[in-house]
């Protein structure tokens, strides 16, 4: 964590205190249900399969006639009961008519986290349920080894009648499959290497 420590951070927030957050502090939080989540900084090897993998999903053909690929931006997944906002990895949304506007969970296609085996329970269980709930179709999860290889990755797709995910796919022979919105295949290797 490098947020300066003089900085006094609340416990709850509101979307307006946010807003009105420098954007260096900003930048290192997310709030979920109201209440401050400080995020610690991913190592190297974490933010390089995040950033290669939205460069290869904006190579590959869409099933939606425009989309955008973005890494690490914020994405609001509800207002109310109380302000919660979360940061994905790597996020697949419908374009926004408008410059410089920030998707919203509605605009969400795909969402994708890198999970390593200290951020896995949050990747597996809180966030799966929290997009779920704002109804992103599908949910990929990486999961790095110690080593920082990709053991596998997890392809959740919504039940929607349900507001939960449901396993569809498991991708643990060296390639990422895809044939929801973004259609191709990618390899582990060049998420890695």
């Amino acid at each position: 964590m490098t947020i300066n420590p003089s900085y006094d951070l609340p416990h709850e927030m509101t979307e307006e205190q946010y807003r009105l957050l420098p954007a260096d502090v900003a930048r290192e939080i997310e709030v979920v249900h109201g209440h401050v989540i400080i995020c610690e900084s991913p190592v190297p090897e974490h933010n390089r399969v995040a950033r290669r993998l939205a460069g290869a999903m904006e190579q590959l053909p869409s099933t939606e006639p425009c989309v955008r690929v973005e890494t690490d931006i914020d994405m609001v997944l509800w207002r109310v009961p109380k302000f919660t906002f979360r940061r994905p990895d790597v996020i697949v949304y419908r374009c926004l008519p408008e410059r410089g506007a920030k998707p919203e969970a509605s605009d969400a296609l795909i969402v994708v986290e890198v999970s390593s085996p200290s951020t896995a329970a949050e990747d597996l269980l809180d966030k799966k349920v929290q997009y779920a709930r704002a109804g992103i179709p599908l949910y990929l999860v990486i999961s790095l080894d110690p080593k920082f290889e990709i053991e596998e990755v997890r392809e959740f797709r919504l039940d929607a009648h349900a507001a939960e995910y449901r396993l569809h796919g498991l991708h643990r022979d060296g390639f990422l499959r895809l044939e929801h919105v973004v259609l191709g295949e990618i390899a582990f290797e060049d998420l890695t290497r």
